[in-house]
């Protein structure tokens, strides 16, 4: 998995620039249905994408009335690389808040309609150009909101039940609001006033972090003499850490044959790296008892162990 984000100080000070020398206020939307581009934003503010931007399409659909903005988006389902995962949605329990008021999406795991994918992420089996099945989100927002949703600053959380296994939190960004078979909105011809503040932030390099965890571990045939053990290494490679970078894996698991189980137990347990390296290796072993061989019916076992790797900033 990498994260890659990368912020400059010229960057910053031109985007200012930008912003003191151009006054813009959001197109005055008549009642009705629009595409746009979506993307999920890093809940830390720094307006970098998340890196589970790459399992949703970037395409949304807007339908507009007098007090509502009907939002639909579309994320992978399953991922790719993990067919075996998320069977009941890639995404649950998705809310996004705004203005302090909590709205709650409706999931579609039935239709699975086919989407093209504009982003490569090795990590998930994601290819640019390619289509794949997607699960169906649609959240009912109110009209005011379409002004968030165009600046990214609406809020939302939802449970990935793939992979990570546990709840991210995201900014929902969405530009380039466009008429179904028409063309972008115009602002309205009416004058108002704006306040402009800014801050111009310290630039902070982000982390840039790649582990590298064996695709197999291979036990060969087992004793039941001794018992067994398989050790393995774990790679990380990190720059620009300024944080923790966290690799956790189940200490027991079982592989099958059959219907006949055979238990395991992996040493890793949780490890950490929180230096800048060039290349760490982090440690393990696969274990299978020789009374539990001993008392297993032949065959060819197999099983997977889950990964799971986080980072925390300082």
């Amino acid at each position: 998995m990498r994260l890659k984000k990368l912020m400059t100080g010229a960057l910053s000070v031109a985007m200012l620039g930008t912003m003191m020398c151009s006054t813009a206020f959001a197109a005055d939307y008549a009642d009705g249905d629009y595409k746009g581009e979506i993307h999920f934003l890093n809940a830390n503010g720094s307006g970098a994408a998340s890196m589970c931007d790459p399992i949703f399409v970037h395409e949304a659909e807007m339908t507009l009335d007098a007090d509502s903005a009907e939002l639909t988006f579309y994320v992978a389902y399953p991922i790719p690389a993990f067919p075996e995962l998320g069977t009941d949605g890639t995404i649950l329990d998705v809310v996004l808040t705004v203005d302090g008021t909590e709205y709650t999406a409706e999931s579609d795991i039935t239709t699975k309609p086919e989407k093209v994918f504009d982003t490569t992420a090795s990590l998930f089996g994601i290819t640019e150009g390619e289509s794949y099945p997607t699960q169906v989100l649609t959240v009912d927002l109110p009209r005011d909101a379409v002004d968030d949703l165009e600046a990214g600053t609406v809020s939302a959380s939802a449970y990935v039940n793939s992979v990570m296994n546990s709840t991210q939190s995201f900014f929902i960004q969405v530009t380039d609001l466009q008429s179904v078979g028409g063309t972008p909105q115009e602002p309205s011809a009416d004058t108002k006033d704006m306040q402009i503040t800014a801050n111009v932030e310290e630039s902070v390099s982000a982390p840039s972090y790649t582990v590298t965890v064996p695709s197999s571990v291979e036990l060969g045939t087992l004793s039941t003499e001794e018992d067994n053990a398989m050790p393995y290494v774990v790679d990380v490679t990190a720059s620009d850490l300024n944080g923790e970078i966290a690799v956790t894996a189940p200490e027991t698991g079982s592989l099958t044959s059959d219907g006949n189980t055979l238990a395991f137990s992996n040493s890793f347990k949780t490890q950490t790296v929180n230096a800048d390296t060039a290349g760490t290796k982090l440690s393990g072993t696969i274990s299978i008892g020789k009374d539990a061989v001993a008392a297993a019916k032949a065959g060819n076992y197999t099983g997977t162990t889950t990964f799971t790797i986080t980072y925390k900033a300082n």
